[in-house]
Order: structure tokens, then sequence, then C-alpha cells
């Protein structure tokens, strides 16, 4: 959302970000309008390590928790933040936008960076780690889905619209068939639904260009040797991090490989480390990624754009949501190896993941990456935007 808020401001835009408190100090290094919606994120998430688990009944669970507290006050905080907006562009955790865009007569779109958020019987629902089910199964799983979805987030949702004098809503005529949606990634890799590919456009990833360097102490140890593995797992937390910071040293010590821990939500790389080791902590990843042998992730939509940007071997371990999808898509376009989850794999197992990672072809990996670095995701999105904004119609996913 950065991304897009500076390229918004570069076409001549004001621009107002709604998020999560931890983002203020960000957003006020790029000048921006900064309203702190919720609580913070990463602390809440260390205060409920369920939300971060692959079993989709602890998810639903924990997702169930966060959004029955947050709604009531995201309602009236993106109020405050959007009025004399022209148009509201919202992401997946942004459940009351579309009725605050309502309320104020303003058009709204909704930002997907992934597409299996968006219902389709050619893949499961995003909270579902498994992938590759026929289609029949991927339809009753969104079936239960909606029906969850409406149990769960219906009455706080029509609670906050009654307040906004609306109507009661159902959550899939809410979302999919009353707001159009933009997939924020690469069509060709992470390929639209059968039933909805002429209705969502899509606009590649949204590339935060962080004009940071790297460290001169990092930029000296990473030209001293052979580049090294980046073991990082973003703001994943939780027994499943804290799993696999254990089991790295058995993986990738042997052979003298160098290795460098991002230290993430999670706190990665605490203790002694081995020989050849070495932690970091923010850094900017378009800078970094060239320089390594291969990155081993979660499996995050930012982080697997980057990777896919660098051209460089990537190992995805998911844990939560979309990142199962991209494990799946990144293995079927030949760009990853198939590799276990966070939760399950074993050091034997991220071993062997990580010498085919290096071993496979890298054409198909060049390729993605070209096509990447000439991507502007962000002015295509703006484009949308201003024309949403001067009264254009764009479909919804479902008629």
């Amino acid at each position: 959302m950065f991304a897009l808020a500076r390229t918004l401001m570069a076409r001549g835009h004001q621009v107002h970000v709604a998020a999560s408190p931890n983002f203020a100090a960000w957003a006020a290094q790029l000048g921006l309008a900064f309203s702190p919606i919720g609580r913070d994120t990463q602390a809440w998430l260390a205060a409920n390590p369920a939300a971060m688990s692959g079993d989709p009944l602890r998810l639903m669970r924990a997702m169930q928790a966060y959004f029955c507290d947050e709604l009531p006050g995201q309602f009236d905080g993106l109020l405050a933040a959007a009025q004399g907006s022209a148009a509201i562009a919202c992401g997946g955790l942004a459940l009351s936008a579309p009725s605050v865009a309502e309320h104020l007569g303003i058009p709204v779109l909704g930002i997907a960076y992934s597409p299996c958020v968006i219902p389709g019987r050619d893949h499961p629902p995003a909270m579902v780690p498994w992938q590759n089910l026929p289609r029949w199964i991927n339809s009753l799983l969104w079936s239960l889905t909606h029906r969850f979805s409406q149990r769960t987030f219906g009455a706080p949702i029509n609670l906050g619209r009654a307040r906004l004098g609306l109507a009661p809503i159902h959550i899939f005529d809410h979302l999919c068939r009353d707001m159009p949606w933009l997939v924020a990634a690469d069509r060709k890799i992470l390929a639209p639904s059968s039933e909805w590919a002429s209705r969502v456009p899509y606009a590649s990833f949204l590339y935060y260009e962080d004009e940071r360097t790297l460290d001169p102490e990092l930029d000296d140890w990473l030209a001293a040797g052979e580049p090294p593995v980046f073991v990082g797992f973003g703001s994943m937390s939780g027994d499943a991090t804290m799993r696999i910071g254990g089991l790295l040293r058995h993986a990738l010590s042997s052979g003298g490989r160098r290795v460098l821990l991002g230290a993430g939500w999670a706190g990665l790389g605490a203790g002694d480390l081995p020989p050849g080791w070495r932690v970091v902590g923010d850094v900017p990843h378009a800078r970094l990624f060239t320089r390594v042998a291969a990155v081993i992730h979660h499996g995050g939509s930012g982080t697997t754009a980057t990777a896919l940007r660098a051209g460089v071997p990537q190992v995805l371990l998911p844990l939560i949501l979309d990142q199962y999808h991209h494990a799946a898509c990144l293995h079927r376009a030949g760009l990853a190896p198939r590799a276990g989850s966070l939760e399950k794999v074993t050091a034997d197992g991220l071993r062997q993941a990580l010498e085919a990672a290096l071993a496979m072809d890298p054409r198909p990996r060049q390729a993605a990456a070209e096509r990447l670095r000439g991507s502007d995701g962000a002015a295509l999105l703006a484009g949308l935007l201003e024309a949403l904004a001067a009264g254009e119609r764009i479909p919804p996913p479902f008629p």
C-alpha cells in the first residue's frame, strides 16, 4: 500500500493511509497522512500464536476472534480517515471499507495480493493448505467458507452498517457481486480462476522501491565470500518459526555454506551461530536478494515477488493463507522445488529442497525476472483508481 501511495502522490494526488499503528513511523518517514486503526498487528500475533497455524480450524477461530474485536473500531476509524476522499483502495483485512465507501458515496476497489482470495473452483480458499484438489472439492470448501464468513463476520459488519444507516448484507454478495477487485500479482505465475478471469484486472506485483543501501558492514561481509543462503520468515512467528529456527543448523551447516538469517518478527537467529552465519534485521530485500545464492522463506506475497524479480532460486515453506497457493504455483511453473510446510519440513527435507532449487533450470526463473523488472503494477493500479474516481465502472468478479 505504501508503494501505491507513493505512486499516487507522484501523480499529484493527496493520499491518506489507514492501517495498524505499527506502520505509523514508516508512514511518517514517507510524509504520508496516516490514521492508526486497530491494534498493533505484531503484538497481536505474538499474543495469539494460533493465528500462525496451517490448521484451518485453528486459523478460523483466530480470525473470528480478531475481526469480532477489530471491526467496530475499524468502521469508526476508517470513516473518519476517508472523509473527503474520492475513492478507497483496500486490502483483505479492511472488511469495513466497502460499507464506508457506500456510506460516503465513493467507489471502492479491493486489492488481492494473490488470486486465491477470490472464490473459484480452480483453487481452494486461502485458509486451506491443501492444493491441487479436485474442482468439486474446492467448490465445496468455498461454500463452507461462505457459510463460516457469514456466521462469523456478518453480525459485526451488519451492526456497523446499521450505525451508518445502511441495509444488511450477505458477505459473498457484498465482497464479490457488489465490489470490484484487482489482483496485484503476475498473471502468468499466479493465474486467475477460469470463473472470473475476464472480469478481474491484473496489475502485476506492487514493488516498494526502497532507496536504502545495504549497511556497509553487511556489504563487506557479502563481498568477502561465496553468496550466502538467505533465510527469513518476515511477519511469521509462533511455534512453527521457533521450530524451524532449531533445525536450520542441522539442515544448512554441512559443506561450510554461508547463511544470512533475517530476524523478522520471530527473532530468528538468537544465540550462538555457526561460523559463517550472520543475522540481519530490516534490510532492503531488493538489494539483498541479488547478492545471495538462494532465498528460503514463508511464501508471503512481498517476499515471493521480490525474489522472483531478483531471479534468485527460492525454497518456499508456507505456514498460513495464500502462502500455500504461492508455493504450489511456483512449483508448477518450474520456479521452485516442492518443499514441506514451515510446520512439518524436516532438516533433511529442507536440505534436499535447497539443493533442488540450486540445481533447477535457471531459464524460467530468468524469464520471469526480466518480465517483472519491466512491470509497474503500482502505476497500473493508480490509473485504475483514477478511472474509478472519474466515474468509470469496473465489474465485480461475479455478476
